[in-house]
């Protein structure tokens, strides 16, 4: 501390201080290790952000930040993840949570009381996130369009109400959608023609799923008012500022001089703007930083200038304020600024605008991830970085094929200091695109991205330069070197591909064990990007006039047009009391308390004085002997309390199971899977439970075979006792020996992650010989159970509660009791009050997903498409242990035929026994996939046949008084009634044609 305060300039500020809804915090002591989303909820108490990944990926964690410009006279609110944000980050500003705009005790804000009445929420976890990423973008904009919207909730994900409903909800804040409600209402009463003065009845029933008459308008002007002591005193900005935790210290230097004189000293400190990859790092790889740097008031890396060669852009400014700079430069100069759009057009698909409102490019450049969106672009414009180091001076580097020179490393010393980076402006004849590919298009990591720069003769159509860079195709951003030497002087036209996609199929060389997989679709994926670049500027030099029709498209972007939709629901007026919801489009009864984050879930409980933080330790191993495990250096760390496992337990106690009691609550002498619990650490806080439990060590034996795929568990014959399970009606054998076609195939289905917002967490209270377990889960009952029984108490001393779950989708059906059932188990123990919560990542390795299945299937029918006969062979990944996969195999099984008659059935089902997590319940429950199975099976009908597959669906649906082939008597069957409706409401016969002519 003393040799810090040595090296920086006075004077030094120690104590952090910003406002939270309007109110002051001072915090003598703060950790940098601390999160925005920590502080407000452990310190403030202020529950309704919420925790949903911890990496910036969700928006559940979504709060308002404000700071006011001096120099501008100008306060700015932008939208951050606090799961991220280093609460030291705040000094001296503002932040805004859901809980301080609105409340039910007092007054909603139009957004809380939008998302609510249209029915926005569900489970309602990711709501106070989505309601803080508008309240931002209403607060920085006050005539909002679609796209703003749309962009606004680029980071937030919803699991379970879909985002109709939120837009719908969002979209009357548009400025469209007031225009065209004033115009509707005449202008006079909300209820336009149906105004009760206009209509001498009484007035009906609404029709519509919410009443747009009853929203509050929104006011700009009533908005809290920015702190006025952040606008009075300056002294915020005019300190450095230092803060020292156990692990880690903080700095904020005011000047370059500061900050590079720090590097000098700490070269393995880190810089850090928004602590988007940092934080990351620390959190999930367990990086280990013991000084960061916060350059946000270095004037130098703070600006954006305009040069005769490029744009100059700070290395601290974020993504948001350099698209705002590019959209102003790009409008002022309609030539040269192919790569300054190239940059633009990708900026809008990195990552949510939470990230982006606090990411920097040169944060990106630095970081060097193989997948980085904006490497290749920064690579292919061969960009310059301007570096200053405090014994070396300053120098300029341009960025080339050898800058990266490694994974995550690049030509930089480590006393440098990127101050900012110059884009070039392009020339005549210079054709610059790039493109990206992801699993989705919004806020997702690239699988391959690319960026070309081509510069064409004068006078022809000759390549004189060319730069091909790539990312995501090795362990570096990659320029294709050989590749771009190989074409120049070529003339640009079709014979240029031949040699373009023999060469990169060459030079882009992916070993198929390569991270990320997918090795032959991504080098497929360079030679289609460049095929579109290729047309690109094909039809910018000859002004696309001979550019075949069907290549058009591979040019044009996709253009995502405002979502339309329209609900169909009945409602009957006859004899209806007014307390009568019953088919009425009414707000769910927590949606208001969703939308202003009151509504409480497990962790947002009040914490209890002498409260300890409960950490599970899971194997490390699929399929091993347990030889050891020793806790000794865990329990000497501070803060540590106890260490809990199976000899805790007794050998008959330590078993659990919804139907079978299959699995043991602690392993205890075999791990079968990733997910086996070995034991727990009971610590006074979190973080002192998270950081013991990494020293807990467990020795194993590894145990062969490790189980994994479906095709394992055949050749192995790994299936759990009793299986396969057979159902079958008919004469199967008579059916298939009289067929006219016989047709055999199969269809897998992967597993799917529940992916609820809330992560799994439970909270246990010993109170004498009583015991009070809450937990997210869809079955309390069934964790009192357990509980008893573990601990040979009495039932009914046992309670369980639930006091709303964020999100389950029967995830959190039998697997919440892999964490609920220790912690009760340590709150009996130490009579003591215990809390746990998954991480994501924890969540997601132990909690089990829907089950793969693959479906193998034969078929026989006849000339016209009647079916016979079938076999089904099905085999489902069960994981390590039953949990409820009998219950989903028995579902699966009655739902094979899905909606048709198939007179000879047989079907054999199998539950694979492998080393993966226990699978469990999902929606659906099996039926998704068998039913899935029916349809291939139908098309591969149709394809024999070489009919449409609806005459094949249609001629084999059940009718009134089928058997199924589980012997139910089909009364009232409506589904050819159904099939007629939907044909004829969805004009299918039309928007099929439509469809084939375009695909023609």
């Amino acid at each position: 501390m003393d040799k810090l305060k040595d090296i920086i300039s006075k004077p030094i500020q120690t104590v952090l201080v910003f406002f939270v809804n309007g109110k002051k915090v001072v915090e003598n002591s703060p950790d940098p290790e601390w999160t925005l989303l920590w502080y407000l909820r452990k310190k403030l108490h202020l529950t309704g952000t919420k925790y949903g990944c911890g990496e910036g990926g969700c928006g559940a964690c979504t709060v308002m930040v404000s700071q006011y410009l001096r120099n501008e006279d100008l306060i700015k609110h932008y939208a951050v993840n606090a799961c991220l944000t280093p609460v030291c980050a705040m000094h001296g500003l503002a932040v805004t949570t859901v809980e301080g705009i609105g409340s039910t005790q007092d007054r909603l804000h139009p957004v809380q009381e939008r998302i609510a009445k249209a029915h926005g929420s569900q489970c309602g976890f990711c709501t106070p996130g989505i309601v803080m990423s508008m309240y931002a973008l209403l607060r920085n904009k006050m005539k909002i369009d679609y796209n703003d919207l749309e962009t606004a909730l680029q980071g937030n994900l919803c699991r379970c109400t879909g985002y109709r409903p939120i837009i719908e909800g969002f979209k009357t804040f548009t400025e469209k959608w007031e225009q065209n409600y004033a115009k509707n209402t005449q202008g006079s009463c909300a209820m336009g023609k149906d105004c009760c003065k206009l209509k001498a009845k009484k007035k009906t029933e609404n029709r519509n799923l919410f009443n747009k008459s009853e929203f509050q308008p929104y006011s700009p002007s009533q908005e809290p008012i920015f702190p006025p002591e952040l606008k009075i005193k300056d002294d915020y900005n005019q300190h450095n500022l230092l803060f020292m935790g156990e692990n880690v210290t903080w700095i904020r230097p005011k000047s370059l001089k500061d900050l590079l004189l720090l590097k000098k000293e700490y070269r393995c400190g880190k810089i850090i703007a928004g602590n988007t990859e940092v934080g990351i790092e620390m959190k999930f790889k367990n990086k280990k930083y013991p000084v960061l740097i916060s350059p946000m008031l270095i004037k130098e890396m703070n600006v954006c200038v305009t040069s005769e060669s490029g744009v100059k852009i700070g290395a601290a400014v974020s993504l948001t304020e350099t698209n705002n700079f590019l959209r102003e430069e790009i409008s002022r100069n309609k030539q040269k600024i192919e790569v300054l759009e190239a940059i633009r057009d990708m900026l809008h698909w990195f990552a949510g605008n939470q990230i982006r409102n606090v990411a920097t490019i040169v944060g990106n450049v630095v970081t060097a991830s193989p997948i980085s969106d904006l490497n290749p672009i920064i690579l292919a414009s061969s960009s310059k970085l301007y570096v200053s180091s405090y014994l070396r001076g300053e120098r300029e580097i341009i960025i080339d094929a050898n800058f990266f020179e490694g994974y995550r490393k690049v030509a930089l010393k480590e006393d440098e200091v990127v101050t900012s980076i110059e884009i070039p402006f392009t020339k005549e004849r210079q054709f610059f695109k790039a493109y990206k590919q992801a699993r989705r298009r919004d806020d997702d990591i690239s699988i391959v991205t690319a960026a070309f720069n081509l510069v064409l003769e004068e006078n022809n159509d000759l390549i004189k330069e060319v730069k091909l860079c790539f990312g995501g195709m090795g362990p570096t951003t990659i320029c294709a070197t050989k590749s771009s030497q190989k074409i120049v002087g070529m003339q640009w036209n079709k014979h240029l591909l031949k040699v373009v996609f023999e060469s990169l199929s060459e030079e882009l060389e992916l070993d198929s064990s390569a991270p990320g997989g997918m090795a032959e679709y991504r080098k497929s994926l360079c030679l289609s990007l460049f095929f579109r670049f290729y047309l690109y500027v094909y039809q910018k030099v000859i002004n696309g006039l001979t550019t075949p029709e069907n290549e058009i498209c591979a040019v044009q972007e996709i253009q995502c047009e405002e979502p339309k939709s329209a609900q169909c629901f009945e409602i009957k007026n006859n004899d209806r009391k007014s307390y009568d919801t019953v088919g009425q489009p009414v707000i769910h009864t927590s949606a208001l308390k969703q939308a202003t984050g009151e509504a409480i879930y497990c962790d947002d409980l009040p914490i209890i004085e002498g409260e300890l933080y409960l950490s599970l330790i899971f194997s490390d191993k699929s399929f091993a002997k347990i030889k050891s495990v020793d806790a000794i250096k865990a329990l000497s760390e501070p803060g540590v309390v106890s260490f809990i496992s199976a000899d805790d337990l007794p050998d008959e106690c330590n078993k659990m199971g919804s139907i079978f009691k299959d699995e043991e609550i602690f392993s205890s002498q075999i791990v079968t899977s990733r997910a086996c619990v070995i034991g727990a650490i009971i610590a006074k806080s979190e973080s002192a439970a998270r950081k013991a439990k990494k020293l807990v060590t467990v020795t194993y034996e590894s145990l062969e075979p490790t189980i994994v795929s479906i095709e394992d568990a055949i050749m192995l014959e790994s299936f759990f006792p009793g299986y396969p399970r057979t159902l079958s009606k008919g004469n199967i054998k008579h059916a298939f020996e009289n067929a006219k076609y016989v047709q055999e195939g199969y269809i897998r289905s992967a597993a799917q992650e529940h992916f609820y917002l809330e992560t799994m967490s439970a909270f246990a209270v010993r109170k004498e010989d009583e015991l009070e377990i809450i937990a997210t889960t869809q079955n309390p009952a069934e964790i009192a159970h357990i509980v008893s029984e573990t601990l040979r108490i009495p039932n009914h001393k046992v309670v369980a509660k639930v006091k709303r779950v964020g999100g389950g989708f029967g995830g959190k059906e039998t697997r919440a009791a892999v964490l609920a059932v220790p912690v009760a188990i340590a709150a009996y123990k130490l009579k003591k009050p215990i809390r746990a919560v998954l991480d994501r990542d924890e969540d997601m390795q132990v909690t089990g997903y829907r089950h793969p299945i693959l479906t193998k299937y034969k078929v026989a029918f006849n000339d016209d498409g009647k079916i016979t006969g079938a076999i089904f062979d099905v085999y489902a990944n069960a994981g390590n242990c039953m949990d409820i996969s009998c219950s989903m195999i028995e579902r699966l099984l009655c739902h094979l035929d899905n909606c048709y008659v198939i007179p000879n059935i047989e079907i054999n089902a199998y539950l694979c026994k492998t080393n993966l997590p226990s699978n469990t319940a999902f929606r659906g429950f099996g039926a998704p996939k068998a039913m899935l199975a029916a349809e291939c099976m139908i098309r591969d009908v149709a394809a024999k046949l070489q009919k449409s597959y609806e005459e094949i669906m249609k001629l084999n649906m059940y009718q009134e008084g089928d058997l199924t082939h589980f012997n139910q008597a089909l009364n009232y069957c409506t589904i050819s009634k159904c099939w007629k409706e939907c044909i004829e409401s969805s004009n299918y016969w039309d928007r099929k044609a439509a469809v084939g002519e375009f695909n023609r």
